[in-house]
């Protein structure tokens, strides 16, 4: 049963790898670079690991905005316990459910990160030397389109460091054009799932 799964994984990767050949052909740094989606990844990334939420979320489009807030909200009214709820609630500043139903999706995005920020206790000082360590190299560039929806994925790898370790990780950015400019989207990155017809007899 186990070679049976690695064969067929074996198979499918090596129908991802041929696929990737002939639908991705290799672009150059100063292609990916001219590209007008780089320059806001470059302004999202930089925004957000400098905690500068207010700056981030203008880079993002308002739809993903708006479902992260929604899922949000679900999953204060998922709470197993009242401390749980009361929790999720004060990580926004908010006194109860009503107030963070009521926040704008932009105010709910930055208070949700400063909350973030707040619980691991990131000082000014680390983040200065973050962002005044920062690279970001860009390492690929990829353009879909979904329907009328057009989108732009761009692989980077950003390396900072905080004054004990130098870090270096790969992020893929997902952009989507909205009123002809790019804008960060949270929600190309989630599984799209669709209810199949009735099989054809």
């Amino acid at each position: 049963m186990r070679a049976t799964r690695f064969a067929t994984l074996s198979l499918l990767a090596t129908s991802v790898a041929q696929l990737a050949i002939e639908t991705a052909p290799a672009q150059s740094t100063k292609t990916i670079n001219e590209h007008p989606a780089t320059q806001v990844t470059f302004s999202y990334l930089r925004s957000a690991m400098g905690r500068d939420w207010k700056k981030a979320a203008g880079l993002i489009e308002p739809l993903s905005l708006k479902s992260l807030k929604e899922r949000y909200v679900m999953r204060i009214k998922a709470s197993a316990t009242l401390d749980e709820e009361i929790a999720h609630v004060r990580r926004l500043d908010c006194a109860n459910l009503k107030e963070v139903e009521a926040l704008a999706a932009t105010e709910f995005y930055i208070r949700y990160h400063k909350g973030v920020q707040k619980r691991f206790n990131v000082d000014q000082a680390k983040l200065d030397q973050i962002l005044a360590s920062l690279g970001v190299k860009l390492l690929s560039l990829a353009e879909e389109k979904v329907d009328s929806n057009e989108y732009c994925h761009i692989l980077v790898r950003t390396r900072h460091s905080n004054g004990d370790k130098q870090i270096s990780a790969l992020d893929l950015v997902s952009l989507l054009k909205v009123d002809g400019k790019w804008r960060v989207t949270l929600n190309a990155q989630e599984p799209v799932i669709k209810t199949l017809g009735d099989t054809p007899k």
